[in-house]
């Protein structure tokens, strides 16, 4: 059987998850891949192995692609092992988790089993270096410094602009993202005043024609603010899963103090839904406001955490907006919001764009925001880029000594 590019991208649909059995020829040649596999040497403890091979392709003579194995055999009766090609999953077994159909994906693994070999081979020949050292840019990985990608596309800088004025920068960079402090009593209302003091600090607008989660005070609660009250925003915005934050006593320390350790009979897990901290719903992704405890005392702080550049004027205005409120409140995300306020980080340079949550070290510098190489349509501009990028070599592929 002919393996092309096509080939391996519907294996992707056929094969991706683990609901499934493998009789038994199917399963030794698994176990014959785990042990080709084994052979390539790790990097520290991971079980993370990759390789890279040539395919064919139909518009092109071939083309790359990379395949990660991760698992092993830990013990007769404990198996997982998971294959992924372009970050795609191809395979995925884990005998605590087979059950439903037998999966014959019998051509796969002779591919693998027969492309792992060819690539031992190489290895142990010293030839798998100058193998793949023509593997082209735009299937690497690559960082390139924000400065000199503004250098050369001047306009991108409007996409990661912010409206924050010089003082709120200087006001931030003075904090160093804390305040180095607790609260020494927190309440359930002193939370849902600091949620209070988000949406002010963002604009936020109050409509009871958007509330997720309704709740209504009583007249006594509601008579001491003007307009709704704390808590009547925080569900009016939030995502709502309050872990049964609602029955928390608006004023009671000792109570709140039990809820946010999680200790009975305060916390029960009935309600648990572990998005108290999602205080704007539309932003649960990459914002939140967390309470964090401090577990040698009844003490804690507040932690606004995200680090998106989509989100870093909003994340930025909300921890100024405590802060100034007197909140002890810390900016988890703080070096990378301010790096990118002072062009000091690093882009990642990337194939395609994908939504990342968490940034990646790429040739040994961390990078939060990536640039999309597919989207650039000026060749000289992308030349430019190619030559400005860092690249990061493909992994090696050493052979190990012995095998137990």
């Amino acid at each position: 059987m002919i393996v092309d590019a096509m080939t391996i991208w519907g294996w992707t649909d056929v094969y991706g998850g683990c609901e499934y059995r493998l009789d038994e020829a199917i399963y030794k040649k698994m176990l014959e891949l785990i042990k080709l596999t084994n052979k390539i040497a790790k990097k520290g403890n991971s079980t993370r192995k990759s390789i890279w091979v040539k395919v064919p392709y139909a518009s092109k003579k071939y083309t790359w692609k990379n395949i990660v194995f991760r698992g092993d055999i830990y013990k007769e009766d404990d198996i997982w092992y998971d294959i992924e090609i372009d970050g795609n999953q191809v395979f995925s077994y884990d005998n605590g988790r087979c059950k439903g159909v037998f999966l014959d994906d019998n051509d796969m693994l002779d591919w693998l089993i027969e492309t792992v070999s060819k690539v031992l081979i190489m290895a142990q020949n010293g030839e798998y270096e100058a193998y793949t050292s023509d593997i082209p840019f735009y299937k690497r990985k690559g960082v390139i410094r924000r400065t000199d990608y503004y250098a050369i596309v001047p306009e991108a800088r409007e996409k990661f602009a912010t409206t924050l004025s010089k003082s709120e920068i200087e006001e931030l960079l003075a904090s160093k993202g804390t305040t180095n402090s607790f609260e020494e009593a927190m309440t359930a209302r002193r939370f849902y005043e600091a949620c209070l003091t988000v949406y002010k600090a963002l604009g936020i607008e109050y409509s009871e024609n958007t509330v997720l989660r309704y709740w209504s005070d009583n007249e006594a609660e509601k008579s001491k603010y003007e307009g709704p009250t704390p808590k009547e925003w925080y569900y009016a915005v939030a995502d709502g899963r309050d872990d049964g934050l609602y029955m928390v006593p608006l004023d009671d320390a000792d109570y709140y103090a039990g809820w946010i350790r999680r200790k009975e009979p305060y916390f029960t897990h009935e309600y648990l839904g572990g998005h108290a901290s999602d205080i704007i719903n539309e932003y649960s992704y990459d914002f939140s406001l967390h309470v964090e405890p401090d577990w040698d005392s009844d003490k804690c702080k507040l932690v606004v955490i995200g680090d998106s550049a989509g989100r870093s004027t909003d994340l930025i205005r909300a921890f100024l907006a405590l802060r100034k409120a007197g909140y002890a409140v810390e900016l988890r995300g703080y070096e990378v919001l301010v790096n990118r306020l002072l062009e000091k980080d690093y882009l990642s340079v990337v194939e395609e764009e994908r939504c990342s949550y968490t940034g990646t070290t790429i040739a040994g510098h961390f990078a939060r925001d990536e640039i999309s190489l597919s989207e650039i349509c000026d060749k000289d501009v992308l030349d430019k880029i190619v030559q400005a990028t860092k690249w990061e070599k493909p992994d090696e592929v050493k052979l190990v000594t012995h095998i137990k």
